[in-house]
């Protein structure tokens, strides 16, 4: 498992080795370069593209603020200081997190968690299978249908027409909320009469749909919305 690289930035060789020390104590970080001069960290800092950056604020030559405002590609900065008094500054600078020295290690462990927790993707939603099958009623029945059997639903008045390829079966409900009940990701109305199970489609035009044997027309109003969807899958 490949580790985050961090490199540490401190006028006072003590503080590097500090933090050095606290970072040790975790398997998922390695130091990959430190320094007490922070003109020589920008050039190292862009050449080993370091996850985390530790960063003390009050250096010669630059401040510790100066250098972020100064890279154009920024790790994630903690900050270690012992002053208080920059840290609306360093979080203005969009920093992770502002540790006042002498850092103990606990508080430590709180910076190297909110390290974490953005670099934990989160986990995946748990992919939610849709129905296999419905009920309907159908005469005096209640009747199983299986989705993948149906070829196409014809509207007829108040009912509607499943027709399955050895059976046609007729339900009392509007073609409006008998959609309702159907995966949208496998059935698309094609036509103010017609709704049509995407997988059996064998072929197609402005003007119809073939399922095997069977065609169902497009109705004007659906023909975009049907076009650019079949474009869309193919």
């Amino acid at each position: 498992m490949a580790k985050f690289k961090c490199y540490i930035v401190d006028d006072e060789p003590l503080a590097l080795n500090v933090i050095e020390q606290h970072l040790s104590k975790f398997g998922s970080f390695e130091v990959c370069g430190k320094t007490t001069d922070p003109v020589e960290a920008l050039a190292q800092i862009k050449s080993l593209q370091p996850d985390l950056l530790f960063l003390d604020i009050e250096m010669p030559d630059i401040t510790g603020l100066e250098l972020i405002r100064s890279m154009q590609h920024r790790p994630q900065i903690i900050i270690t200081t012992a002053y208080r008094d920059f840290a609306v500054e360093g979080f203005e600078l969009n920093v992770l997190d502002y540790l006042v020295k002498p850092i103990p290690f606990n508080r430590f462990v709180k910076a190297i968690d909110k390290f974490l927790e953005l670099k934990t993707p989160a986990p995946a939603a748990p992919e939610v299978a849709g129905p296999a099958s419905i009920f309907v009623k159908s005469e005096r029945k209640t009747v199983r249908v299986e989705l993948d059997e149906i070829l196409y639903v014809e509207g007829v008045k108040d009912y509607v027409k499943i027709v399955l390829p050895q059976q046609k079966i007729m339900t009392k409900v509007s073609i409006g909320n008998f959609l309702k009940e159907l995966p949208s990701d496998r059935f698309i109305q094609v036509h103010k009469s017609f709704i049509v199970n995407r997988s059996k489609i064998t072929a197609f035009t402005a003007q119809g749909v073939e399922l095997g044997e069977h065609v169902v027309p497009v109705g004007r109003v659906y023909k975009e919305d049907f076009l650019k969807e079949m474009e869309r899958r193919n």
